[in-house]
């Protein structure tokens, strides 16, 4: 008489061979950064400095723009997860004593954007990318004397900043500072510190082939089974 194998342990066999896995996180370093000024609309400047220059000013301001290219990933993650930008503040020049700003980052809506394929060695005020910005939620305070001061900012649901070309742009913005001398800086991917390069954390989604594996293990163990106690 040959007795069927019960369900409790087909359930058992696949609750021990399908154990449950992380999502890897990979990060993706700028693909392009630089600064627009407002002084000269048509002038593109220094793309391949190690800073980028930033800086709200009664006249002439500094807009930073910071993009990231997710075209390598983006079969393998989910696009609704949230993301980390991180970014380090380099220092403000002819800071004086007291001197404070508030920095603010704009994520590029993918809700009719212009310009949204920009390049730092092209990039001028008047081909900015504009569009609707969204604020992450999330600014840097700097005080009088901070430098390299690394600063991370997780916002969510990243799809709603995607462009068609799988990039991501993030707009760096501050307040007026007293002395028009002043020059904050954020720290470029050109930087020649590693650790100091604008970056994107994202989540992978685990490679489906290893459940796929883990399941077939389990079959043939249940088959194996099955034909031991016929």
């Amino acid at each position: 008489m040959k007795r069927k194998l019960p369900c409790i342990l087909a359930t058992a066999c696949l609750a021990v061979l399908l154990p449950s896995q992380a999502a890897a996180a990979v990060t993706l370093v700028a693909t392009d950064d630089n600064y627009v000024y407002t002084g000269d609309e048509d002038m593109n400047y220094q793309y391949d400095s190690p800073v980028f220059t930033v800086k709200n000013a009664t006249s002439n301001d500094r807009i930073a723009y910071v993009k990231f290219d997710l075209s390598s990933v983006i079969s393998s993650i989910d696009t609704n997860q949230d993301a980390t930008l991180n970014l380090t503040f380099n220092q403000v020049t002819n800071a004086g004593s007291g001197d404070t700003a508030e920095f603010t980052f704009d994520a590029l809506s993918n809700v009719s954007p212009n310009n949204e394929d920009w390049l730092e060695t092209t990039v001028t005020y008047n081909t900015r990318p504009t569009g609707t910005y969204i604020n992450l939620g999330s600014n840097y305070d700097w005080s009088y004397n901070a430098s390299n001061v690394s600063h991370s900012i997780t916002f969510s649901n990243i799809a709603d900043y995607i462009q068609t070309d799988n990039t991501i742009t993030i707009k760096v913005f501050g307040p007026q500072l007293g002395d028009t001398g002043n020059n904050p800086s954020f720290h470029s991917k050109d930087s020649p510190t590693e650790a100091y390069h604008p970056t994107l954390v994202l989540a992978q989604v685990p490679e489906p082939a290893a459940a796929s594996l883990l399941l077939g293990v389990s079959v043939l163990t249940l088959i194996g089974l099955r034909r031991r106690r016929q």
